[in-house]
């Protein structure tokens, strides 16, 4: 496990980057104005300030710039500690080394780069990363573990609060130290009309509860400088970006049909999305989407076909000891159905597939139909559409909650798989899966398909290659090449005994 400063090693590069830049911007201009705005605010002593956010706009690096000023203050000119909880170990590190990158900025003596246990309020020990100040006063970033944050006093920041677990007793936790003359800063990106954010900006405007609410776009960031101050971090390292018009372009292709909600502060309808990213980023590894990993097990296929517009998408994920491993993937736009059979027959060659389940919806019918007269039975097509789209999706959201897959990082992916929202409870049974229509995500359903694949019991198979005298009987022609030795395999596995 890495130290504290091994990460801070890591990150020298973007600090050093800052902190060269930092020394040439006239006196006042650290702060780009929209994240100047936001600290005066803080500064006027509102007690609750909660801030609805574009994506990468670096609001949290002006964050943690106000919290090393209060940490660092005596208690006559203000001073506390802060509390700042992220929702995995990551982003609280990332943090406490914004905040010492800051000190140092600052020209701040006497600060502590740490580690520290807490109780997690059941008895049971959670990491902590923190810089201690010579003022007494600390800072302390800790993961989602709402409990935590009982009998504190000081600051709280609660970052991308819509994607914590247990949003809504973080954010009860939070309000306790309001008794105590302490300040509660949410701040987040949207998921979901329902998601307890969302609720939280709502009561907050209706005057139910005591705060003020802030709004952060893209488009308002880009005009308060987001582009020039990004530039120039860019030019201290010796890259150059692209003009602004194609830079800002750029993002929102990125972020597709999400773009509304994740730049513009718009959120979706629905609950939120149905698996969270806590979830998502627990069950990443870098193990995940290396084919030179396999070890032999059972694997389990979920291919979402397309041929145009969307994405086709496969997964072959093995299973190790019940957990799914992402081990073969293909992900591509605009192949041919030939370009995709010959991936999804390579796995029935190489890898001891269970099932496979199939998208069987629309062009799916034949993909199907010719893909079982080949594999047989281990083919299952599917139509995602109903209660099988809600029984995928729920398997699924499941795995990710009790961390029984293991999928590769990567940013596309995480917004593919947060795509689909809930409406309804999970616990009355009455959710029901949306995604309005506008992102087909792929992904989500070819990582479904597999998932619920797995749920299955494999059973024992045999099957035989089809070779050219059987052709000239009138058989089924095979599509594999002649060269392809697993034309001639006899004999399979999808259950018990040996390859």
């Amino acid at each position: 496990m890495s130290t504290v400063t091994d990460r801070l090693d890591e990150n020298r590069a973007d600090r050093v980057a800052f902190e060269a830049l930092a020394e040439r911007l006239p006196r006042g201009d650290l702060f780009l104005k929209y994240q100047q705005r936001t600290v005066d605010k803080l500064y006027t002593g509102t007690a609750l300030l909660v801030i609805e956010k574009s994506r990468r706009i670096g609001l949290t690096w002006g964050i943690a710039a106000y919290c090393v000023l209060r940490a660092a203050a005596q208690v006559s000119a203000g001073g506390q500690s802060c509390w700042y909880m992220g929702y995995d170990k990551d982003m609280t590190l990332e943090f406490i080394e914004t905040c010492a990158m800051w000190a140092r900025a600052f020209g701040i003596i006497g600060t502590d780069v740490g580690e520290d246990v807490l109780d997690d309020g059941d008895g049971n020990p959670i990491q902590a990363f923190r810089i201690r100040f010579a003022s007494g006063f600390k800072i302390t970033a800790l993961p989602s573990v709402p409990r935590a944050l009982r009998g504190k006093q000081g600051i709280v920041v609660i970052d991308e609060a819509a994607f914590h677990k247990n949003v809504d007793e973080v954010i009860k936790s939070a309000m306790a130290l309001l008794i105590w003359g302490g300040q509660v800063i949410v701040i987040s990106t949207h998921d979901g009309v329902g998601n307890a954010f969302n609720r939280l900006i709502s009561d907050v405007r209706s005057k139910k509860r005591a705060g003020d609410v802030v709004t952060i776009t893209f488009a308002q960031a880009m005009a308060d400088g987001l582009y020039e101050r990004v530039a120039m971090v860019a030019k201290t390292k010796g890259a150059e970006l692209p003009t602004k018009v194609e830079w800002e372009a750029g993002i929102r292709a990125f972020y597709g049909d999400d773009a509304e909600e994740e730049l513009d502060c718009v959120p979706k309808s629905g609950n939120g999305s149905l698996i969270s990213l806590e979830d998502i980023l627990a069950c990443e590894h870098d193990d995940c989407g290396l084919p030179e990993l396999y070890e032999g097990n059972i694997c389990y296929v979920g291919r979402d076909v397309a041929r145009r517009r969307d994405g086709q998408v496969q997964y072959c994920m093995e299973m190790i000891h019940g957990t799914l491993w992402q081990r073969d993937t293909y992900e591509e736009y605009g192949q041919t159905f030939a370009h995709q059979d010959a991936f999804f027959d390579r796995m029935f060659a190489t890898r001891r597939v269970g099932a496979a389940w199939v998208d069987q919806g629309g062009m799916g019918e034949k993909v199907v139909e010719d893909s079982q007269r080949l594999h047989g039975a281990r083919v299952v097509g599917v139509l995602l559409q109903g209660p099988s789209r809600l029984d995928l999706a729920m398997s699924l959201s499941k795995r990710f909650a009790d961390r029984s897959i293991r999928i590769r990082r990567d940013m596309v992916t995480r917004s593919d798989l947060m795509a689909i929202k809930k409406t309804g409870s999970i616990e009355t049974s009455s959710v029901r899966i949306i995604n309005e229509g506008k992102v087909h995500a792929d992904r989500f359903w070819a990582y479904a398909l597999a998932s619920r694949a797995a749920d299955v019991p494999a059973a024992l198979y045999q099957y035989r290659g089809i070779k050219r005298q059987d052709r000239e009987q009138g058989h089924p022609v095979d599509r594999r090449s002649e060269d392809d030795p697993s034309r001639y395999v006899r004999g399979g596995w999808a259950g018990r005994g040996t390859w």
